[in-house]
Order: structure tokens, then sequence, then C-alpha cells
């Protein structure tokens, strides 16, 4: 059976991002003079410092060259940092001919496999370090040699083989329950990188340049907004609304959708004028997933703000006439700019210089793979941080734990009781001519806020027409689940998670059963880079929990049996759906019995191991910081 709204919660978080961004948009109407405009980027700048957490502080980089080789213009070095203690990131280190100082480029590369190895990569970068640039490009982590899954076995789990954008997504799913954010993690190893490349004697400080296509475009706006010695960007392929992405159901990386942000009022181009107005180029492509009317407009936005500041010409849109990625287009304009704000001479036509790329093992600084060397990947980082929280968490007594609960999960206050809808009934199954051995099933469609449906099956055996009203029994079994009611109810046998019964009542909470998300690529529910991630993200981004609304969803309805006369309320959960009657169960009056089936490990089991089968969607940041679910069985 399909789901019967399946874009539901897609539509709805649309509408509330619209506001949002109109909001925003009203904003930068009313700014009209220099002094308001540097507000503007500076309030920004706060804010999204404030969304990617308190960074670490650094510690020695541990610098090690580990090969260095002449080339054809240039000399390049292999080598390895810490970014965190323990934690390595393997780079390339691109210099110049000749003496004196050079500027200085930070390349980040998008999601390719081979990481610094990439041949349109090398490209960049061997152009560069003709024109007199001196380049430095680490490898992200999960591409290059910073594979945290490098086992095949975990490969095999992750869905679609070796992928980076899935190995982003688990490695962010523990990291919420800590309090992390992958995001964080991914600028901190590029302001390290920075480090590393301005501690180079060569390196001319006064002229910082940054550059990088899609993941490497979201990296370069990030290192934009977070740090203050860049003096020029020019992020490729990157550039949207967070508006657009929701509305084209495009899954991004857990590293792409940094928390609050919308909750700030803040859009993708803030990043961008949280240092205004520091010269920028935005290279979009005709032909590109990332919505290029949002990079006009975003362009737009900024020009405004540039203006203000006296700095107009800093601020330049390109549009590509290529598909995703960095096209020769991209790459050239990258040059011509960078040339602009640097002072350097060289031609910036690709034709003018040879390039010859260098296999993978030329390129090693760890031999392939930096767990060889002892790195330690980031979920045991994740582990070691979930060990101290639990050790930490407070003693709270039976109604500061409550209250505390209702906080971590942005639990909203349950005003009235909803009002429902019934459906259709349908008949399922064989049956005689009287329909006195059919089973029936109606749906209750219970509106837990405007365009939210938790969706109340039953599927009672006898008189349909009792289906025509919402009639609980006293003593009444809630069963809740990940899967549709239709595939959990044995019409058959009249068995739901092992319990007999001809009048059965299901639950669907938003995102579950009949309101399971989809997009055109259909991944499943599990998958890390589907809908069910994409939404969750998004609930991040304006300060809430999909879980917490999850759970309210199921207060509410429990609200309205409650005032159709149940009484005694036993909550079944099975896999995922576990959580969520067990969080309902310890907060609402009228349940006395929480049953699991088959359900998903603890957060705190999910933290010390690489890969769980628990959803995005069921973990809340920072949980763990003060108990954990199983806490409230």
């Amino acid at each position: 059976m399909q789901s019967l709204f399946p874009t539901m919660l897609q539509e709805n978080l649309i509408q509330r991002v619209r506001s949002i961004l109109a909001e925003r948009s009203e904003k930068l109407d009313k700014i009209k003079t220099g002094k308001q405009a540097r507000e503007y980027c500076d309030n920004v700048r706060r804010k999204i410092t404030r969304c990617f957490g308190p960074l670490p502080k650094k510690n020695p980089l541990n610098i090690r060259v580990i090969s260095e080789k002449e080339c054809d213009g240039f000399s390049r070095q292999n080598l390895l940092f810490e970014s965190r203690p323990g934690y390595f990131v393997t780079g390339n280190l691109y210099i110049p001919s000749g003496k004196g100082k050079a500027p200085a480029i930070l390349f980040c590369a998008g999601h390719s496999p081979e990481g610094k190895a990439a041949p349109i990569y090398q490209t960049c970068c061997q152009m560069l370090v003709k024109q007199g640039y001196l380049v430095f490009f680490p490898d992200p982590v999960s591409q290059g040699e910073r594979w945290h899954y490098a086992n095949d076995e975990f490969q095999a789990k992750l869905w679609s083989g070796k992928s980076s954008v899935n190995e982003h997504n688990v490695i962010g799913k523990s990291q919420r329950l800590v309090g992390d954010f992958l995001g964080t993690w991914r600028v901190w190893d590029k302001i390290r990188a920075l480090d590393v490349l301005l501690s180079h004697p060569r390196a001319d400080k006064s002229k910082v340049g940054i550059t990088g296509t899609s993941g490497g475009g979201t990296l370069s706006c990030y290192v934009n907004a977070l740090d203050s010695r860049p003096t020029m960007i020019a992020p490729s392929c990157y550039m949207t609304s967070y508006l657009y992405n929701l509305e084209n159901s495009l899954p991004c990386d857990a590293e792409q959708m940094p928390p609050n942000m919308l909750a700030y009022g803040l859009d993708m181009i803030d990043l961008i004028i949280a240092r205004a107005p520091r010269p920028t180029i935005i290279l979009a492509q005709k032909y590109d997933f990332f919505d290029p009317r949002g990079a006009e407009e975003a362009y737009i936005q900024a020009k405004k703000i540039y203006r203000l500041l006296g700095a107009e010409e800093n601020i330049q849109l390109k549009f590509g006439t290529e598909k995703h990625g960095y096209g020769v287009e991209h790459r050239e304009w990258m040059y011509k700019f960078f040339k602009k704000y640097s002072g350097t001479t060289g031609p910036t036509s690709e034709n003018k210089f040879q390039i010859k790329l260098a296999s993978d093992s030329e390129l090693f600084a760890a031999g392939g793979c930096v767990n060889t060397l002892g790195s330690k990947p980031v979920w045991k980082f994740t582990a070691e941080k979930a060990k101290v929280l639990k050790s930490a968490q407070p003693k709270y007594s039976k109604t500061e734990k409550l209250k505390k609960l209702k906080e971590a999960l942005h639990l909203p206050a349950r005003k009235k009781i909803c009002h429902y809808r019934n459906s259709q009934i349908q008949i399922l199954g064989p049956h005689d001519s009287d329909f006195k051995t059919a089973t029936f099933m109606t749906q209750y469609l219970v509106e837990t806020e405007p365009g939210i449906l938790a969706v109340l099956n039953r599927f009672l055996m006898g008189d349909p027409n009792k289906c025509f009203r919402l009639d609980p029994p006293k003593e009444l079994v809630l069963f809740m689940s990940d899967n549709q009611a239709i595939d959990e109810y044995n019409i058959e046998k009249h068995k739901i998670m092992g319990r007999k019964t001809t009048d059965a009542w299901i639950l669907d909470v938003r995102g579950f059963g009949a309101t399971q998300a989809k997009s055109l690529a259909d991944y499943s529910l599990e998958h890390p880079y589907g809908m069910d991630y994409m939404l969750a993200s998004t609930y991040d981004m304006l300060r809430e929990s999909l879980l917490g609304l999850r759970v309210y969803d199921t207060l509410c309805t429990l609200d309205l049996l409650v005032k159709n006369g149940a009484k005694k309320i036993t909550l079944v959960g099975k896999r995922n759906a576990a959580i969520v009657t067990t969080l309902a169960g310890a907060l609402h009056p009228n349940v006395k019995k929480v049953e699991l089936v088959n359900p998903v490990e603890s957060f705190f089991e999910l933290t010390q191991k690489p890969i769980s089968s628990v959803l995005f969607s069921s973990v809340v940041p920072n949980f763990l910081k003060h108990f954990d679910w199983t806490d409230f069985l």
C-alpha cells in the first residue's frame, strides 16, 4: 500500500520556510544605509558562529611532509597534519617555482571519491600553482585517503557502495546525539588546513583565496563566514536557497544543513554576506540540480549589501553553460577573479599550460588510508564523547526528568482536543455475502497542527457502521510502527505484533506509515540520503525535532482517544516507533503500559558502533547529555 500523504511534511515545511525567508526579505528591504548593512553583516556572522557551535581549541598541527616531487614549474609535497589530536588529514601542497611570497589558495574538493586525486581538481591546482599561487589541497573526510568505512562489510551497509555522502550522513546521525555537527568537523578541517597553508614561509597572508565546487563550494562559504583570514572566495555549484532544495526534494549532506540556520532567519547567501564586502565570485551552472534561480536571487541580495558598503564591484555572479561541477568556464572565471584581487600576472586560459596528472598513489600521504596510520575515525570520537556524557548525566527527579524531556524534544504545548476527519471504509480480505467475516478498515485523520495529519488506522471485523464513530474501548491497545499499518495487521489471522484482535488500532505519526515521505528518487525510509534524513535535518534547522513532533502527534491523538472513551491505554511500539511510544508513554497520564516489539537499540548503543539501523529522524541533538530514550521504559 502506498503512502497516503507522501508530500505532507515536505509541503508543510515549504510553507514554513517560505514564511521565514519572506520575513528575511522584508528585513533586507528595510536596510537603507551603510551602517545598517554593517550591523546586518555583524549580526549574521554572530548567528552563523552559534549555528556551528563553539569551535575546538587549536592543537599542534604536527605537520609531516611524507614526500616531495619536483614538477614542471612547481614542486608538490604530500603531507599529513592533525586537525584534532589523533585525527589525521592528508593533503598536497603545490609550491610555485622561484622565491618570495606567493598568494595562497585553499582548495576544497567536491564529493569525488578520489578526493585530491580527482583529475579536474588536480587540473585546478596545477593551473593555480603555475600562475604563481601557493596551493594547499587537503582530502575531505570520506574521500581520498580519509574513508572512515574502508572495510567492505561496512561499505555494503551504506546502501550504494563507496559513497562519501552516505558516509557523511551515517557519521552525522550519531554525532547529533552528543551535540556535534559534521559541518563543524568539516569546516574545522579546512580552518586548520588554512593554518597549514599560511604557516608556509612563502605564503602571502594578505592575499588568501578559497575555492571549491559542490561540497567544496559549501566549505568555501563556511570558511568564509567563520574565518577572518581569507581575502577572496570563489564558491562553485553551491549557492542557491534552502527553500529551493526543500521544494525540489534535493537531500543534501549532513554538513550542508546547519542546525538553527532557519530558526535564526538565515539563508545560504548569508554565509557570504557575513564577510561583506570581501571579494566574492559566485559560480553557478545553468543546468545544475542546485537551482540556479536561487543563485541569482542570492546575488541580488548580496549585491545590495555590498553596494551600501561601498564595494558593489566586489561581488560577482557568473553562470556557466554546463552541468553540475567545476567545468572549464568556472575554472577560468575563478583564475581571472583571483588574478584581479591578488595581482598575479600569469595567463588564465587552460590551453596556455600543459597539465600532467598524477596517479592516486603518487599523491598519497598515508599510503592510501589514514586509518592504517592510527587515525581515529569520527564515530570513535563520538563513542568516546557519549561515554563521557553518559557518566556525567544529571540525576533528575521524576518531575525534572519529564520537564527536561519536553525541552530536549522541543515539544509544543497541547492546547485543545484536535479535530479529526473520518475517511471512507474499505473492505479487506475474504468474506461471506453478508460481510460478517469481513474486516473493515477506516482511517481517522487527526489534525495535530495546520497541515499535519496523524493517521489513526482501525481494522474492525463485523459491523462496519461502528467505523463511522470514533469510539475506542476503555482499555485500549494502540499499536505504532514505522511501517505501513496494512502491512502490520494480518487480516486472515486477525493478529498484529503477536496479539490477536478483531478491533485493531494502529497510529501512524508524521513521516511513518500513511505519511511516509517520498521523493522521485524513492529512497527507502532507512536510506541515509533519503527524505527521512532531509526532513529531519530541516527540522533541526528550525530548532525543532522530528522525533519530538512524532511524540507530540502521539500525545494529541491520545488526548482525542481519552476524550472519546479510552481510559487505560497500552502502547505497543515496533522498531523506530518504539522510541516514540516510550517517550509518549512517559508523558501521558492515561498510558498505563508500554510494550516494545523488535525495538531499535538505545541511543548510547548507537554511538558505540560505526553503523546503526536507527533512523536519522529518530535521534535528537544532544539528547545523551541528559538521558537515553531507554531511561523512560
